[in-house]
């Protein structure tokens, strides 16, 4: 936090219950930006200390920007900002993201940070149904949302199928809608398993969070009508800046 709320930031003189009044500060603080995904805020001691107000009052304030899912009470390290919108982005699956985050009035870039030719290890080998050798496209991409991170994508492609996507430009243009424009590699159905996991130091790094926070890793396997693995795709998603919709048409 850049600065601690002083007494000026409470009026009480005014019939705005004085919980109410502190916890508007800190979310005017958290849209201007001078709160910031990951910053500590004043201990309950030093706010009393510095805006004269009772700890009760605080508490309250804090309490419901907490069960908001704006801060996070951290045993034995004090209260963070672990969410910085107000409307997160709800994605949906198949959903070119440009696309998607315009219908949000939002700005989306994609940075390329590799697309290049491998071999498949034992284990991506497995994983795609593929010889221990064989050539796969890898692809690693961020992405973000009015200049901010929001996601990470890695994806792996059988280079006998997927060849083609080498000449295209990732920063601009949708996989999933190039591979849907190609018989051979086109999407079919997918799989998709969910986890909730810790950020790695690299996840810190590239989504501007703090190690060990939590994020969202979706693990997602495309296959073509000849159920042929052309992706496998580890996404890992900042949980404060998107949430996702889920729809199913059960059968009768």
């Amino acid at each position: 936090m850049t600065k601690f709320p002083n007494s000026n930031e409470i009026d009480k003189t005014i019939p705005v219950p004085l919980y109410y009044q502190l916890k508007s500060y800190f979310l005017k603080e958290i849209e201007s930006g001078n709160l910031c995904l990951g910053d500590r805020i004043p201990t309950e001691d030093e706010l009393h200390a510095e805006l004269q107000v009772s700890r009760s009052t605080i508490r309250h304030a804090i309490t419901e920007l907490v069960q908001e899912g704006w801060f996070e009470r951290r045993k034995s390290k004090g209260t963070f900002v672990i969410r910085t919108t107000k409307s997160p982005l709800v994605v949906h699956a198949f959903e070119p993201f440009h696309q998607l985050a315009k219908q949000y009035g939002k700005s989306p870039s994609t940075e390329v940070i590799d697309l290049s030719v491998t071999t498949a290890n034992s284990k991506l080998a497995a994983s795609m149904n593929l010889a221990v050798g064989e050539k796969v496209l890898t692809m690693f991409r961020r992405r973000f949302i009015d200049g901010k991170p929001l996601v990470t994508i890695q994806n792996y492609l059988p280079f006998s199928l997927c060849e083609f996507v080498l000449d295209h430009d990732f920063s601009t243009e949708s996989l999933y809608e190039t591979l849907m424009g190609n018989p051979l590699a086109r999407i079919q159905k997918t799989t998709t398993i969910v986890s909730a996991e810790k950020a790695t130091a690299e996840d810190a790094k590239l989504l501007d969070v703090e190690i060990d926070c939590p994020i969202l890793v979706f693990n997602t396997i495309s296959y073509t009508a000849q159920k042929k693995i052309v992706d496998f795709a580890y996404s890992h998603y900042r949980g404060d800046r998107s949430k996702f919709e889920i729809e199913s048409n059960p059968s009768v």
